[in-house]
């Protein structure tokens, strides 16, 4: 860890345990995870949304610049982050609920941390999205959890009745955007958050509490109350700058759309399941488009895609109102000073970017989310050191004092925690995603200065791409410089990086 020796960085450690262990017991945690939601915050810079309350909390905790989900993918990057396991050896890529059974059933050993807080001595509670949908499990919590109803991210509101009590939507019959003129607490999130604050004032047990709180939105549909719509008027400086995709990159690097191929032929329409670059472009984006109101195919017009960002951004300020609901009520508890808060995001979102919507590539704008850790005895601060999602359950573990499981990926996070400036080891971040029905992998490697991808053929090991991106010259990703001679040695050695982190 350069600037610090061993012995600075075990002072620092001891020192910052022993600040949040001293008293009577443990501290509580409370995680919180904001469903898509990419780094568009005040506190990471962004001069359109407006988070103030996310930026409240920001002030006084460690802002991560630069942490990566290992999973562009709800399901895939909850279960990696929770279970703190890289995707290929979780091994599952879909949302099937078979998939996961598998997994448990062949990894018992990969306990959750939730369930590893409770079996040392913590009440673990959940509220809405943890997990990805019907993917919970009763041995994680102390009580029932509380995700909503089935399905609920499809709550719409009736728009003849607005008054009444929201409903469930099909799937693929939803509307892309609803702004109903109702009260916070009329939506999920606001109802939620009611719930955990009547938790957290009524409730008190005995020892140490986890708590989990998942917000749904931004996730599509983008459905927020219209005051908060109201307080946006998108222009173009909002759009992506890099609408196209990056050039000589190859179609599964950014062609987010070939696990929708059955929703197109649902309606009639013959996706291409390999699409050439024109196809691709054409096609791209299909979670998006999946839902009323979108193009199922071709351009997305500048009225349009104005319209999806300012939903984007009220969706993100609907929320970022009820975490400071949420933080203000856990101050007034009696242990609010001696509480650790995660906020975090279980990926990033496409907003144009790469002729993209939404996530599931191995891009900048996909894989990177924001990360908030206040704990007792932190000082304010902000740290670029390369982190992932599955550093946190380590974390987790030593903040809380308690042992770590043998089988995690991660590292933990907490000398950074007492010294931001410090640079993490190893200074590196690796995220997957699979395409094509599984059978191609793409592991990207993360750099202070580079975004190198593998895409290979799993069942034959074969090397089908690569793709190289400079972020020193190219911070948008928008030239893949991978087969360029004068970057050889670059991607050899990156090559290599990558291979030995793989068996970490």
């Amino acid at each position: 860890m350069p600037g610090l020796s061993r012995f600075a960085v075990l002072y620092l450690v001891v020192h910052l345990s022993a600040s949040l262990t001293s008293g009577r017991d443990r501290p509580d945690v409370v995680l919180i995870v904001v469903d898509d939601l990419r780094p568009v915050l005040g506190c990471y810079g962004d001069v359109h949304v407006r988070t103030p309350n996310i930026d409240q909390l920001a002030d006084r905790g460690i802002v991560f610049e630069n942490a990566y989900c290992q999973y562009a993918k709800c399901g895939t990057s909850r279960l990696s982050m929770l279970t703190g396991l890289r995707p290929d050896a979780v091994g599952v890529y879909s949302n099937n609920v078979r998939d996961v059974t598998r997994f448990r059933k062949r990894r018992p050993d990969a306990v959750p941390f939730p369930r590893w807080l409770k079996q040392h001595g913590y009440h673990t509670q959940s509220f809405g999205k943890i997990y990805h949908d019907g993917w919970d499990i009763a041995e994680d919590w102390s009580v029932p959890s509380s995700p909503g109803r089935d399905r609920e991210m499809w709550e719409i509101v009736d728009p003849k009745r607005p008054e009444n009590p929201t409903m469930i939507a099909d799937r693929f019959d939803c509307p892309v955007i609803q702004k109903p003129d109702v009260a916070d607490s009329h939506l999920f999130a606001g109802r939620m958050t009611d719930q955990v604050l009547h938790v957290l004032k009524t409730e008190d047990p005995p020892g140490p509490r986890f708590f989990a709180v998942g917000y749904r939105r931004p996730h599509l549909p983008f459905v927020a109350p219209r005051r908060y719509f109201d307080r946006y008027q998108p222009d173009d400086s909002w759009l992506a700058k890099n609408a196209l995709p990056s050039s000589d990159s190859p179609v599964m690097a950014w062609f987010n759309s070939d696990g929708y191929i059955g929703a197109a032929k649902r309606i009639g329409l013959s996706m291409p399941p390999e699409p050439t670059r024109s196809q691709a472009i054409d096609w791209n984006g299909y979670e998006l488009r999946s839902y009323l109101g979108v193009p199922p195919r071709g351009t997305i017009g500048r009225s349009l895609q104005l319209q999806l960002l300012q939903a984007y951004a009220a969706c993100v300020s609907y929320v970022d109102v009820q975490i400071g609901r949420l933080l203000a009520g856990l101050a007034e508890t009696p242990r609010g000073d001696r509480t650790v808060v995660i906020l975090c995001s279980d990926h990033g979102w496409h907003l144009g970017e790469h002729s993209a919507w939404g996530k599931m590539t191995n891009f900048e704008v996909a894989t990177r989310v924001p990360l908030v850790i206040t704990a007792p005895g932190v000082r304010p601060g902000r740290t670029h050191a390369i982190v992932e999602l599955v550093d946190l359950y380590p974390t987790i573990c030593q903040l809380t004092e308690t042992s770590i499981p043998e089988h995690l990926a991660g590292d933990s996070l907490v000398p950074i925690l007492s010294a931001p400036s410090m640079r993490h080891v190893p200074a590196t971040a690796w995220s997957q995603y699979s395409r094509f029905r599984d059978r191609c992998l793409g592991t990207a490697l993360r750099t202070e200065r580079y975004r190198y991808v593998r895409w290979v053929e799993v069942a034959s090991g074969t090397v089908l791409h690569r793709e190289l991106y400079d972020h020193q010259t190219d911070p948008l990703e928008a030239q893949n410089l991978a087969g360029r001679n004068r970057y050889a040695d670059t991607v050899r050695r990156l090559e290599l990086t990558l291979l030995a982190g793989s068996r970490r």
